[in-house]
């Protein structure tokens, strides 16, 4: 008896622990997402920011026309970022993979490769 006392109470402890670390790094990944969404809105309010300067600062005729046209979507993409978090867009991005596979796959070969050739640049750059 005296031995299952004492294998209830390590159970009891290990437990114990792994539920305060869960809670733990439950805690720090919140952080991380809220210091993700706050720099991801502000980044977004900038963008709009910009977009509205554009929008102003454009010449008359067909080219102020195109500049409006552009500054529109700048603004727009903005106003998206600055009320979007990440949770949101990697669902977003998460059923857009779904619906578009070969694209994405496509993307991403791209992606990979241009951060590929970007950092053996770099890594050339500090060789020399």
């Amino acid at each position: 008896m005296n031995f299952e006392n004492a294998t209830e109470n390590i159970k009891e402890q290990i437990n114990t622990k792994v539920e305060d670390v869960k809670t733990a790094a439950g805690d720090k990944v919140n952080e991380a997402l809220d210091a993700a969404n706050g720099r991801l809105n502000a980044a977004g309010e900038k963008i709009s920011e910009a977009g509205a300067q554009m929008w102003e600062k454009a010449p008359e005729g067909r080219i102020g026309d195109a500049i409006g046209a552009a500054a529109a979507q700048v603004e727009n993409a903005g106003e998206f970022l600055a009320d979007a978090t990440v949770q949101e867009m990697g669902k977003d991005l998460a059923g857009f993979v779904r619906k578009h596979p070969l694209q994405s796959l496509a993307a991403g070969l791209v992606v990979g490769g241009l951060v590929g050739v970007a950092f053996s640049r770099i890594r050339g750059a500090f060789r020399a």
